[in-house]
């Protein structure tokens, strides 16, 4: 039940074009060829078999990059690979698209990262969105919670979704905490424009999340990071203009004040 819901609320489960669609094949494609290993698909449970199955024969030191075309997914499986990357300080290489858990968690793992020309990172929010979007309304968690389920759900089955969202969050989001310490970073860029924030915004037109400039991810922790296109990556990337709304670094860090 919990998960039907959810997949209600994901901006990015609309029909997409090919290459966005392979993007979340669930398992995803995963396979090593020299010192790259590449990721295409979903981040979910099956996922992350596939993956751990093609890394496995691996050495340390074998790979040095990752190259990931992900819709994103599941966060807890966004971590794994996450810590997989961060543990062999591999470089991230985004190949069309890196969304949602892949921009949560895989994105900044890397010990470098790359954007393809024309490619995109978006992000939509985090675990932690949940207490941005209750402190922002001035409600309690668990009422910000209670909204999830869509408005016929009977009571019984929308008071067990909360308590399921409850207990699995008091694991999951100490577990986020503890990714984004050992990275060194402050998760803003994961959650600042969480709730109508961008639809209030100038240009809006259905984009499905955020984005920064070069800088601005600098800014914001995500340093060492290139634009393989011609031009600024914010501008030149038709994708990201496509399916992003830019932030700048202060419009993320002001909005969680």
């Amino acid at each position: 039940m919990a998960a039907a819901w959810a997949a209600r609320t994901d901006p990015a489960s609309t029909p997409r074009p090919p290459e966005i669609e392979r993007a979340r094949a669930d398992p995803a494609v995963v396979r090593v060829q020299g010192d790259t290993v590449y990721y295409t698909g979903n981040l979910s449970k099956a996922s992350s078999a596939a993956f751990d199955a093609a890394v496995a024969g691996v050495s340390r030191g074998q790979l040095t990059r990752l190259v990931i075309s992900s819709g994103g997914g599941d966060t807890v499986e966004g971590r794994h690979v996450g810590r997989w990357v961060r543990d062999r300080a591999l470089v991230v290489e985004v190949d069309v698209i890196c969304f949602s858990s892949c921009a949560d968690y895989v994105f900044p793992a890397g010990r470098a990262r790359v954007i393809r020309a024309d490619a995109f990172v978006g992000w939509h929010g985090n675990e932690r969105q949940f207490e941005v979007l209750a402190a922002r309304t001035g409600v309690s968690v668990t009422d910000q919670l209670a909204k999830i389920p869509p408005a016929d759900a009977a009571p019984g089955p929308r008071a067990a979704f909360v308590q399921e969202a409850l207990r699995s969050f008091a694991v999951t989001q100490k577990d986020e905490a503890e990714f984004y310490a050992s990275l060194g970073l402050n998760d803003a860029f994961a959650v600042c424009a969480v709730g109508d924030v961008l639809e209030k915004r100038p240009g809006y037109a259905g984009q499905i999340g955020w984005g920064f400039s070069l800088a601005d991810m600098a800014r914001l922790g995500l340093a060492n990071t290139v634009y393989l296109g011609e031009g600024r990556y914010e501008r030149d990337s038709s994708r990201f203009r496509q399916y992003l709304i830019p932030l700048s670094a202060d419009d993320c860090l002001a909005l969680l004040k």
